[in-house]
């Protein structure tokens, strides 16, 4: 349980991030374990003038769902969950469950079924233009399934969030001074790394955790807490190499995969080429799943091209522990996802269910090149070169 006034802080911090204004509506979807975190966060909220729903579920309740609802049921479109999108300008995630190792043991193809249903949701929502935030919430079950202590995990999901956004924006703005008119990225490290991308002029973001009025006017209307980081994306359809990630928990079930190498070639994943010492074929099978839901609602399967450029950039995360939110923030590592970047945001030519992003050891070196020829490093050593 949170102390009072950590929730408070964190509540004010959620809040503050969001950007919420007098008289806009608020919808959080959280575990029942953080509830008390949730009130903290709706009371903030209608402070400022803003109307909240919540909703928390048990760690049971989401066990008994997929165990006793039948798949063609998890698959169908909720016609609330529609209807609601309509009446709302934010919606907040905070994670859960309170174990994740509950999902381990579900079939991936119920997991699936439930995506796909979403993914109507999920297109509406990207209409509407809605403000929203996924944060995290460090567990004692957690920090057991990630292995390492609870107290390090609360350091790198709350001590994360709190951080103030400047600390943030600063180092960010000579990254993306560096990579601004690049034609070319090439990422090197001394476990295989060598991957090319090929740059596209696009939209170049900071990740400072805040959404600020100009995000906003710019359509970058989306945070994680905690935050940390510059992204941006490259053609989907060129470059090539090998990218290595140490682990990264699977996108359905949470198990972990580890020691994957990622072999691109144009642009996309090979995925017969791809390997992993821990759970290929999990990876493999994952990626199939939403190749397989891609292809009944896109036009053009894009499932498995480069998606994202991302570099991490939070002090106060030091370590790849195999948890997404924080390990795509550490400073020293870039991250590369694969699959959806076609919105307001990222500003790219991929529609897709998926966007998994898969983060290289610490201490890259990132080169950049321009189209005069010249060259300049980013990273070098996962240090952020001056220029």
């Amino acid at each position: 349980m949170l102390s009072k006034p950590l929730r408070k802080r964190l509540a004010k911090r959620i809040v503050e991030s969001m950007n919420m204004k007098e008289d806009e509506t608020l919808r959080i979807s959280a575990g029942l374990h953080t509830h008390d975190l949730v009130e903290n966060i709706a009371i903030e909220a209608m402070k400022a003038g803003v109307q909240p729903s919540f909703t928390t579920t048990s760690d049971d309740y989401t066990k008994a769902v997929y165990e006793h609802v039948p798949e063609k049921y998890l698959g169908r479109t909720s016609k609330l969950g529609m209807k609601m999108v309509e009446a709302l300008d934010n919606t907040l995630r905070i994670e859960s469950p309170k174990d994740p190792r509950i999902m381990e043991n579900i079939p991936q193809h119920k997991i699936a079924a439930v995506i796909q249903g979403n993914r109507p949701i999920r297109k509406k929502m990207d209409g509407y233009e809605i403000k929203w935030c996924y944060a995290g919430f460090a567990t004692e079950e957690m920090a057991a399934k990630l292995g390492i202590s609870f107290n390090l995990l609360k350091k790198f999901i709350f001590d994360g969030m709190l951080i103030e956004p400047k600390k943030l924006y600063e180092p960010a703005k000579i990254i993306k001074k560096t990579l601004a008119g690049a034609k070319f990225v090439h990422i090197t490290d001394e476990y295989g790394t060598n991957l090319t991308l090929r740059m596209a002029n696009r939209k170049i973001k900071i990740a400072d955790g805040l959404i600020d009025d100009d995000d906003i006017r710019q359509k970058d209307i989306g945070l994680n807490l905690p935050d940390g980081e510059v992204f941006t994306t490259a053609l989907e359809t060129e470059g090539g190499g090998i990218l290595v990630s140490p682990k990264r928990t699977d996108v359905l079930t949470g198990k972990m995969i580890e020691n994957i190498r990622l072999v691109f070639e144009k642009g996309k994943l090979n995925l017969q080429k791809t390997t992993a010492e821990k759970n290929e074929a999990l990876l493999k099978n994952t990626i199939k799943h939403f190749i397989a839901i891609d292809k009944k609602n896109e036009k053009e399967i894009r499932t498995t091209h480069f998606a994202e450029l991302g570099i991490g950039l939070n002090p106060l995360i030091d370590r790849i522990i195999g948890y997404l939110l924080t390990d795509e923030k550490i400073g020293g590592t870039i991250h590369v996802a694969i699959g959806m970047n076609k919105d307001k945001a990222y500003g790219g030519a991929n529609s897709s269910a998926l966007h998994w992003d898969f983060i290289t050891h610490k201490g890259v070196n990132v080169e950049v090149t321009y189209a005069n020829g010249r060259s300049a490093a980013l990273l070098e050593n996962g240090k952020v070169a001056v220029n």
